[in-house]
């Protein structure tokens, strides 16, 4: 006979106070967690105690929280946290209940006063968190975005409540939406990092004399909105009701001020799925992640653009949840990176795909091979087969971005050409699940052929890998500057 313990459920237990020494009225509190006799904190009430903004991956179950001095990213059930670049593990996994994500309490708090917040440190006698230093005493913090079905949500952190009676607003003739709060002492370091998205594409702090003003650049015309304070003094609403106009104007209009803001790259394979693997033991999975992530490096330190990964770890995403993840993540473009096998170890170069019905036996049978990790995924997707009709009712949904995706695959293949001592062997189209369901220009692309010997050896460089994602990354700037020209042009108005 033997007894079976399960732990408890997770249960609120106390609280950690948390102090600023440049703000003594600030008083905030951190609910802790108990589960068996380890405290923990909410990942989420984490980021609202510091007004910053979370981003969460509901299919790999991962919390990322924002802040000015670094991203933190959670895993459920994971020990590591990775804070921008670096690794750190904590003593007990993280704990997730379908819903939530949970700390331990002192060991994550460590680890952010070492990192996002220098200078905050723990003081476990008395149970407070001491932030860090700041410049000035801030009542108005970041901002975040909400599309709603009959318009957009701008909700403003604050910590003071304000007279909305009081606050001016207007949209200047360049597409600004500017609020003026009285009284208001914005952050603008957080303010202009927020987390933007459906139409609004930036936002800019400037404090005045007397208030503080917010300006929201739109892309598209909108009628004067709405501002409310709510939940005392956590938040203020800005609305903005969508115009009533003909669905092929509004269409029209969008893609004439489609500003590249978001992109998506996916690192082909992962977990499971090894991807092709060259003689000397090389996994396609293990080369794409490792671009992917240089190439997100790149464009988040020199790029005024969000990165989003569909993975970025060794775990298996199947395809359709990829292009899902785009979507959801409002990805303005999207790239799959994938190397390239084939039969014929003399094979080698680097080339771009685009989706449309194959030209060549050879293009069939590198979208066979990519599309082939469908056999490892558990889930009953049902994915539909490439008949003629299904091909060009898929290519026609994308019909909208395809001279785009046409133009970034030949600013790819040039850029790669002045960066590796390889084969270009050009912009080519087949049949890809994983590009199907992207709203956006999507492109694969086969960054040289791993059943190579000798691009086998130089994919396992670090120097070549690099140069690889240097290339691609010179190709999104052509791709911004050319698509984005009539906007820069407004830009400096």
């Amino acid at each position: 006979m033997f007894v079976l313990v399960l732990l408890p459920v997770i249960l609120a237990a106390d609280e950690i106070r948390v102090v600023f020494p440049n703000q003594p009225q600030r008083r905030e509190a951190l609910r802790t967690f108990f589960r068996g006799n380890v405290e923990y904190l909410n990942g989420r009430e984490l980021a609202a105690v510091f007004s910053v903004n979370t981003y969460v991956n509901d299919e790999v179950n991962k919390l990322v929280l924002h802040f000015r001095d670094g991203e933190v990213k959670i895993t459920a059930f994971s020990s590591f946290v990775v804070v921008d670049e670096r690794t750190f593990q904590l003593p007990l996994p993280t704990y997730f209940d379908g819903k939530e994500y949970y700390l331990p309490a002192r060991a994550i708090l460590s680890v952010m006063g070492a990192t996002v917040l220098p200078g905050a440190r723990y003081d476990e006698a008395r149970r407070t968190f001491i932030g860090p230093a700041v410049d000035a005493a801030f009542n108005i913090y970041a901002a975040s975005i909400e599309s709603k079905q009959n318009g957009t949500l701008i909700r403003v952190k604050t910590s003071q409540e304000f007279d909305t009676r009081n606050i001016v607003r207007y949209i200047t003739d360049n597409g600004w939406l500017v609020v003026q709060v009285p009284g208001g002492l914005v952050d603008t370091l957080a303010l202009n990092h927020s987390i933007l998205g459906g139409i609004i594409r930036r936002a800019r702090g400037r404090q005045l004399e007397k208030s503080a003003e917010l300006r929201f650049k739109l892309t598209d015309k909108v009628s004067l909105p709405e501002v409310y304070q709510v939940n005392g003094a956590a938040e203020l609403h800005i609305a903005i009701r969508n115009p009533a106009r003909r669905k092929n104007d509004r269409t029209k209009e969008l893609r004439e001020r489609w500003y590249l803001d978001t992109i998506v790259i996916d690192p082909g394979h992962g977990g499971i799925d090894g991807g092709t693997v060259g003689k000397g033991g090389l996994k396609e999975k293990v080369v794409t992640l490792d671009v992917a992530l240089r190439l997100g490096r790149l464009i988040k330190r020199k790029l005024n653009m969000k990165v989003v990964y569909t993975r970025d770890e060794d775990v298996f995403v199947p395809l359709w949840q990829r292009s899902k993840i785009a979507n959801e993540a409002g990805g303005k473009l999207f790239i799959s990176i994938h190397v390239n096998g084939s039969p014929n170890r003399g094979a080698h170069g680097f080339e771009t795909y685009l989706l449309a019905p194959a030209k060549t036996q050879e293009a069939i049978e590198v979208a066979r091979l990519e599309n082939s990790v469908i056999a490892l995924e558990e889930s009953d997707h049902a994915y539909q087969e490439f008949s003629d009709e299904a091909l060009i009712l898929s290519t026609m949904a994308q019909s909208a971005w395809m001279k785009e995706g046409e133009a970034l695959a030949a600013m790819i293949q040039e850029k790669l050409s002045q960066y590796l001592d390889a084969p270009n062997r050009g912009v080519k189209q087949a049949e890809f699940y994983v590009l199907i369901g992207a709203s956006m220009p999507n492109v694969l692309i086969e960054i040289g052929f791993i059943t190579n010997r000798i691009e086998e050896k130089k994919l396992g460089q670090n120097e070549y890998r690099q140069r690889i994602a240097n290339g691609l990354f010179d190709a999104i700037v052509l791709f911004k500057q050319k698509y984005e020209g009539t906007m820069l042009v407004e830009q400096g108005k």
